[in-house]
C-alpha cells in the first residue's frame, strides 16, 4: 500500500520518535520502527503522554507522515496547534433538549465569563456524535486564547447555540512562552 514512499515515511517517523524523551518512549516503539510497522508507529507516537515536550515540529512530522500514508492527519494538526496555544480539555454535558453535536468541525459559542461569549473549535475525544443529555471529554481550541486565560481546573463554562450544554474545565496547559 505504501510502496515507494516507505523510506520517506520511515525517516519522518524515526525523526519524530527521536524527539520523544526516553522515559516516555516504550521499547516496543523502537521494535515497530525496526519492523517498519508505520501505521502502528504513527498511532503510538500520536498517543504519547505529556504536553511539555511535544513541539509543533513533532506534531507536524506526524501530520506529514499521516498524509503520506493516506490517513487522516486532522488529529495531528489539532495537536500541533495545541502545542503552541496550550491545551484546554473539558467534561462536556449537552442539555436534554440539545441537537446532536458532531465530534469535530464545530465552532460554537461559549460563555467564559458570565457575560462574554467566545468562539472555540471543538473536538470530542471519544465518540463521533454527542447526543442530547450525554457527557464526553472534549478539547477546545479558542479563536482568541488570551480571552480564556483566566479559566482554571474546575471552572464551569456554558455552551450556546442549537446544542446548549455546560462544560467543566478538567485540564488546562498554558501556551508555550
Amino acid at each position: 500500500m505504501l510502496g515507494r514512499h516507505d523510506g520517506e515515511i520511515g525517516e519522518l517517523l524515526r525523526f519524530a520518535a527521536s524527539m520523544v524523551p526516553s522515559e516516555v518512549r516504550g521499547a516496543d516503539l523502537l521494535d515497530y520502527l525496526d519492523l517498519e510497522e508505520w501505521e502502528l508507529v504513527l498511532q503510538l507516537l500520536g498517543e504519547s503522554d505529556g504536553n511539555t515536550w511535544q513541539t509543533p515540529r513533532f506534531w507536524a512530522l506526524l501530520a506529514e507522515a499521516a498524509t503520506q500514508m493516506d490517513q487522516d492527519e486532522a488529529w495531528y494538526q489539532w495537536r500541533c496547534v495545541e502545542s503552541i496555544q496550550g491545551v484546554l480539555r473539558v467534561e462536556l454535558t449537552l442539555s436534554v433538549d440539545a441537537e446532536p453535536l458532531r465530534a469535530r468541525g464545530e465552532r460554537p459559542l461559549w460563555d467564559v465569563t458570565g457575560r462574554q461569549q467566545r468562539v472555540a473549535a471543538l473536538w470530542i475525544e471519544s465518540k463521533p456524535v454527542l447526543n442530547p443529555g450525554e457527557r464526553a471529554t472534549a478539547r477546545l481550541r479558542p479563536f482568541v486564547p488570551p480571552a480564556w486565560a483566566h479559566l482554571i481546573r474546575g471552572d464551569m463554562i456554558t455552551l450556546h447555540g442549537r446544542s446548549p450544554g455546560t462544560a467543566k474545565i478538567i485540564e488546562r496547559v498554558p501556551p508555550r512562552p
